[in-house]
């Protein structure tokens, strides 16, 4: 019984029996005392840059439902992007004896992967990958397959003046999202125009600003691919204040199903992040490693799977010139 109470894995057979027996007796474990003869606290500490972010609640969420099915709890702290915060995060973490960080960021920062080193606390990093860091797992969407899709999807439907809107350089899916596009293009002989790739914040704010530039320039393009929810809501704000018609004028994809793009009209074509896979994948990975089952890091891509819906048009149907 002591095996599976304390994390160890067992055959199947006899943690349903534990399990039944445990819940017959009402028993409860002593935490402290656990922890002081297994060295394990049985908790891990989350570290991520902002709760704002959908996509990472939703990972979260995910996460923590895994780490309670093990008998872990987790402690979760916002870092609002600040380095500072970061450390102050893994202070704590140090001083609850968490077994192990989840680091949640777009741009990972190599100080708080040193600091997790310096303080022997085993780390995965979710949403960005930083080489160096054989200790240190790293998982995350395969970004730049699921741009090339999306953009060869468009492609397929005859669309050639396809333009894309993406975060900032300091966001690693941003990189990998845009070179996933310019990939596509590539792959067909079509040149990257530069005035068809805009870059700004990862917000409402960010999208709202590319497509009024978009919309500025004197060769307007047929399909837009946006690379993150929040500049996607931006964007169509922008698109609804300048009577652009979707998809009649411009077919438009966005990343992440979330739930106005469902609610909005016409209904977005999504590029979907599984976000039950990567936390899978980050849980068995924290806890070999928390267990010593493994020494050497890895770097693990989750696929995307793409939602068709009404914001996109074959360009034939469109009326407008190729």
């Amino acid at each position: 019984m002591s095996k599976h109470i304390n994390g160890i894995p067992v055959k199947e057979a006899n943690r349903v029996r534990i399990d039944a027996a445990i819940a017959e007796l009402g028993y409860q474990v002593n935490a402290a005392a656990r922890a002081l003869k297994t060295r394990r606290s049985m908790t891990v500490g989350i570290l991520l840059d902002s709760l704002s972010n959908l996509f990472y609640t939703s990972v979260i969420s995910e996460i923590e439902e895994l780490l309670m099915g093990e008998g872990y709890t987790a402690i979760l702290f916002e870092t609002k992007d600040s380095l500072a915060r970061a450390k102050q995060g893994l202070e704590l973490f140090s001083a609850k004896s968490v077994d192990g960080v989840f680091y949640f960021s777009s741009h990972c920062l190599p100080e708080v992967l040193s600091e997790c080193r310096r303080l022997e606390i085993p780390a995965v990093v979710v949403d960005s990958i930083l080489p160096d860091y054989p200790d240190v797992d790293f998982v995350m969407t395969e970004n730049a397959q699921a741009a090339f899709c999306a953009v060869q999807s468009l492609l397929d439907k005859g669309h050639r003046k396809i333009a894309v809107i993406t975060g900032s350089e300091i966001h690693f899916s941003a990189n990998e999202r845009l070179r996933g596009y310019c990939n596509a293009l590539q792959s067909r002989d079509i040149p990257v125009r530069e005035e068809w790739v805009l870059r700004d914040d990862y917000n409402l704010d960010g999208g709202f600003r590319c497509v009024k530039r978009l919309l500025g320039v004197p060769d307007r393009p047929t399909a837009l691919l946006i690379c993150n929810y929040f500049m996607a809501m931006g964007a169509v704000m922008a698109l609804n204040e300048e009577n652009v018609r979707v998809p009649e004028e411009l077919s438009v994809i966005s990343f992440d199903e979330i739930a106005w793009a469902k609610a909005v009209k016409p209904r977005l074509t999504t590029v979907n992040q599984q976000s039950g896979l990567i936390a899978g994948q980050a849980v068995r990975m924290l806890l070999a490693r928390i267990r010593r089952e493994k020494q050497e890091g890895q770097a693990v891509l989750v696929p995307t799977c793409q939602v068709e819906r009404e914001s996109v048009l074959p360009i034939h149907e469109k009326g407008a010139q190729t």
